[in-house]
This record gives C-alpha cells, structure tokens and sequence, in this order.
C-alpha cells in the first residue's frame, strides 16, 4: 500500500495517523516520499494503491503505480476532495475554471476500484457529479485519536503565555479561536464581522496563512490574530473560551471535533455536514454574523448553557468519531475493494 502526501492541515493529519494505525495493526504501508521500496513491493507484493490528495502529481503517480501493479493491487482513493471544497479557493471564481474544476474532481477519483469519504454530505457531493462512476463511494469520518486531546494543565497556560508574549494579548482576556487553513470558502470576512461586533473580545484564528486578500483587511482589527501555524494544536482549544466556525463549506472540519473533545464550546455555521452537532444542545449554530454574535454572547453569559454543549458535544465527538472506528471500516472497505478489483478482472 502507499499514500501520498501532498497538502497540509486535516488531510495531512488524518493520513498520518492511518499510517501509523495500519502498520500497528501490522499491515505493510510504503510511503514512497519516506523511503525507497521496500523488498515486498519491489516484488510486486501490492494488494491496495491508496492516494488521499487532489493535485496532479498524486493523480500521476497513482496512475504509474496502477500500471506497475495492475496484476494484484486494487485502487482506493480517499476522497477527501471535493468540486465545492475547491470552487472559488484554488483558482478564481468563474464558470470556465468552475467547469475545469468539476472535469478534474470526475478524473481524479476514474481511477479507483473504491472511493471513501469523510463525511455522508461529501459522498452526496461526489455522487452528484460522477455522473458514469463504475466504483461505489463510502462514507466514514476522518475520526480522532481520542487520548490525543486529554486535558493537561499546561496547555491554557502555554497558550496564553504566547498570545501575551507575542500579540500583547491579556492573560485573562477572552479567546474566540478558529482553527484551520484560511481559504476562502473558510469565511475570514465572517470571522471579521462578527469581530468588529465584540470589540472587547480576542478573536484568534490558528492556521498556515495563504494569500488571501481578506486577511490583510481583517488583521487590521485591533482584536483580531491570525498566528500562522502553531505546533501543538490541543494547546488554542484548552486556552481558549469559544471556537467560532465560520466556514460555509467543509466535507468533516476535524477542528470542530477536536475542539469538541477539549470541551471547547463551540459556535459554528449551520451546515448540513455539522448535522451530528444540534442547535442549541452541543452547539450554537447560525447563519450569519449576528447569529454569531449571539451564540457567542449566550455561551459567555450562561455558564448553565455553555455545560449542557460541552457535554453533549464531546459525548456526540467521541460516539461518531472514534478514529479505532474509522480504521476498522477503512480496513473492511480494503477487502472490499480486492473484491471489486477480483470481479471486474474477470469480466474483462
């Protein structure tokens, strides 16, 4: 088996760990990009070729790699991509390039004997465009490494020592946080309205910074801190008050379920992939920026309320999200698709 890598944040995450998982449960994964081949796959040993990003390289590579072991080895993509995570980020907005875009989504995942996504909605998505698939698509989370985001002491403390040291933030000031890569889709506008609302407030957003010309307008907000990247992520969720969610597109959102399991209230959006999260019982959720507004006053004002979603919410991320889970079903759709790749061998 291989995996590529090429794309940071949650994709990244995520294959990292199924990596780690799978050679624990005492599979052979190769990486390419971490060493040469080894001896079982120089010997064509190869059951399943696995991509997980979207960018041409990787669709070459896994073409190369299919060819190479065409005999034994069946395709599973994670599909952790789709045409409306990528309209309007990767490349401007327009019907041509939108065009291009959902073309490129039906080619990237042709290759496949076996598609998983991390969520039912992505799975909607990708049905809804690949319009002559052949191979069946799969829903299962991402998942989180539950004991990964048990609370140590030292996490608020450090979190807060480095807002003071660096951004002259107030040890005792309160945090809004946001978690993840900042594209446009992610609503950095949002997270500045509802800023400019709360002045009072801290509003923090952890993250690799891109290019994006509404962070330039937003960072000149008094109250707002775009950190870049920050090395232990379980630190932002336990040293602040409330994650704001603003993002109107996403196929999971890991941030939303480790913030869950840190017991970090949460505020978010209401999409239909945050459906495993209910209004106003394990979170707030709303439409715009004065929803947001009141979410985040109410959880502030309420300690009652802010409990009740804490408790639910960690209860519901760790029912649903369970990363054991996720790779037991990853481990079965594997079979299944040695099967599929058996199958269509024999009908051609």
């Amino acid at each position: 088996m291989f995996s590529n890598i090429e794309t940071i944040g949650g994709i990244e995450t995520t294959t990292n760990w199924i990596i780690e998982e799978l050679r624990n449960r005492g599979h052979n994964v190769w990486v390419p990009s971490e060493q040469d081949s080894p001896e079982w796959v120089t010997e064509g040993n190869v059951d399943i070729i696995c991509s997980s990003s979207f960018d041409p390289l990787t669709f070459f590579q896994l073409y190369q790699f299919k060819n190479k072991f065409s005999e034994n080895a069946a395709i599973v993509q994670h599909a952790h991509t789709t045409y409306e995570d990528l309209k309007g980020n990767i490349l401007p907005d327009n019907p041509i390039i939108n065009k291009i875009l959902k073309l490129w989504i039906r080619l990237l995942y042709s290759q496949a004997h076996l598609l998983i996504t991390p969520s039912e909605y992505a799975r909607k998505r990708l049905i809804n465009i690949q319009k002559t698939r052949t191979y069946p698509i799969y829903s299962v989370s991402s998942g989180i490494i539950i004991d990964k985001f048990k609370e140590k002491e030292a996490y608020r403390t450090n979190f807060r020592t480095y807002l003071n040291k660096k951004f002259d933030v107030p040890l005792d000031a309160t945090i809004i946080l946001n978690v993840g890569l900042i594209w446009k889709r992610k609503r950095v506008d949002t997270f500045g309205e509802v800023a400019k609302r709360l002045p009072n407030l801290y509003f923090v957003w952890v993250g690799p910074l891109e290019n994006e010309p509404d962070i330039k307008d937003v960072a000149q907000l008094d109250n707002v801190i775009f950190t870049g990247f920050y090395d232990d992520i379980r630190e932002p969720y336990y040293g602040s008050d409330i994650l704001l969610c603003t993002s109107d597109e996403e196929n999971l959102c890991l941030p939303l379920i480790e913030a869950s399991l840190c017991k970090l209230p949460v505020v978010a959006r209401d999409i239909e992939v945050f459906n495993w999260l209910e209004h106003n019982v394990s979170a707030y959720k709303g439409e715009n920026a004065y929803d947001f507004v009141n979410g985040i006053n109410k959880i502030l004002s309420n300690t009652e309320f802010k409990n009740q979603l804490v408790d639910n919410a960690c209860q519901s991320a760790k029912e649903q999200h369970d990363f054991n889970h996720t790779v037991d079903k990853i481990e079965e759709y594997f079979n299944r698709a040695i099967n599929i790749k058996h199958i269509w061998d024999r009908k051609r």
